[in-house]
C-alpha cells in the first residue's frame, strides 16, 4: 500500500492538471465562440440566455478593444513622430520667416480654383521670393511669385498699381503687386495658363515663368544658366513636397491624431466602468 501511494497521488496530480487545461480550453473556446452564441440568442423568442456567456461576450469585447487600442498606439508612433519632424521643418525660422499659416490658406484657396497643385505653387513660392512678400529681384520682378509689372497689368487691367513703392498702404485694399492675396492670386492664374499653354508640361510652364514666354525652346535645355538652376530647384521641392501635406494638413492631422488617442482612452474607460458593473451586478449573485 506504501508503495503505490506515491503512484496514485502522481496520477491526481496529471488528473487535476488535465482538468485544469481542460478548463481553460473550454473557457477560451466560450470566449471565442460567445458573439455567435450572443447573435443566435437574438433570434430566439423565448428563453434567458446563460450569465456565463454573456461574462464571455463582455470579456472578449473587452480584450478586443484593449488589444486595437494597444496597436492603434504602437502603430502611430512612427506617423506621429513623422508628422512632428515635417511640420517642424517647414515651420523652421532658419528657413522660412514670419507666419506662413494665411499664406498657405491663399495657396490651397487658389490652388483649388485654378486646379493647380497646391504643393507646386509652395515650391514656386520658395524658390521665388522664399516667402517674403516685399521682395523685389534685380529684373524687376515683385512679391511672393515674383511677378513682372507686365504680367501684373496683364491679369489685372483695371489696377492703379505700377508696383513702384514697397508700402502696400499707397494702393487699394487687395489691389497691390506686392498684396499677398492678389499676388498669389495672379500668379498661379498665369502658371495655369503656362501649364495650358505647353500641354501640361511643368518643366517648360516654370521655364516660360522664370525666363519669360519667347525664351523658352522645347526640346532645348533652356536658354539661361539660371533659369536651368530655377527649373532643377523648384521641380526638386515639388517632389519633395509631393510625399507630404503642407503645414494646416500636418497640423490637423496631429490634433486629430491626439484627439482620436482621447477619444478611445475615454471610450475604453466608459466601457471598463460597464463591464465592472455588469460583473458586480449581473454575474455575481
Amino acid at each position: 500500500m506504501l508503495s503505490r501511494t506515491p503512484i496514485a497521488s502522481a496520477k491526481k496530480k496529471i488528473k487535476r492538471r488535465q482538468s485544469t487545461w481542460q478548463r481553460i480550453i473550454v473557457v477560451f473556446i466560450k470566449i471565442l465562440i460567445s458573439p455567435l452564441v450572443l447573435l443566435a440568442d437574438s433570434f430566439r423568442r423565448k428563453g434567458i440566455l446563460d450569465n456565463s456567456w454573456l461574462y464571455a461576450f463582455f470579456l472578449f469585447t473587452t480584450v478586443v478593444m484593449g488589444l486595437t487600442g494597444m496597436g492603434i498606439l504602437l502603430n502611430d508612433i512612427p506617423l506621429f513622430k513623422t508628422l512632428r519632424m515635417i511640420s517642424t521643418q517647414i515651420e523652421s525660422r532658419e528657413i522660412l520667416a514670419g507666419d506662413l499659416r494665411p499664406i498657405i490658406k491663399t495657396i490651397n484657396k487658389y490652388a483649388l480654383q485654378f486646379n493647380v497643385d497646391p504643393n507646386l505653387i509652395y515650391a514656386v513660392i520658395k524658390s521665388e521670393s522664399n516667402f517674403q512678400t516685399m521682395v523685389i529681384s534685380r529684373s524687376g520682378a515683385r512679391g511672393l511669385m515674383q511677378l513682372m509689372p507686365e504680367v501684373w497689368r496683364e491679369y489685372n487691367p483695371k489696377s492703379g498699381c505700377n508696383g513702384n513703392h514697397k508700402d502696400r498702404r499707397v494702393c487699394k485694399e487687395g489691389d497691390c503687386i506686392f498684396d499677398p492675396d492678389a499676388n498669389i492670386r495672379t500668379g498661379v492664374n498665369y502658371l495655369r495658363d503656362l501649364l495650358d499653354r505647353y500641354q501640361g508640361r511643368v518643366d517648360l510652364a516654370l521655364e516660360a515663368y522664370n525666363a519669360g514666354i519667347g525664351n523658352v525652346r522645347p526640346g532645348m535645355a533652356p536658354k539661361y544658366r539660371e533659369t536651368r538652376h530655377y527649373i532643377q530647384q523648384t521641380l526638386s521641392s515639388w517632389q519633395d513636397l509631393r510625399k507630404f501635406t503642407i503645414d494646416q494638413q500636418l497640423k490637423l492631422s496631429i490634433q486629430l491624431q491626439l484627439g482620436l488617442k482621447w477619444l478611445f482612452g475615454l471610450t475604453f474607460f466608459c466601457w471598463v466602468v460597464l463591464f465592472w458593473w455588469a460583473n458586480r451586478k449581473l454575474f455575481r449573485k
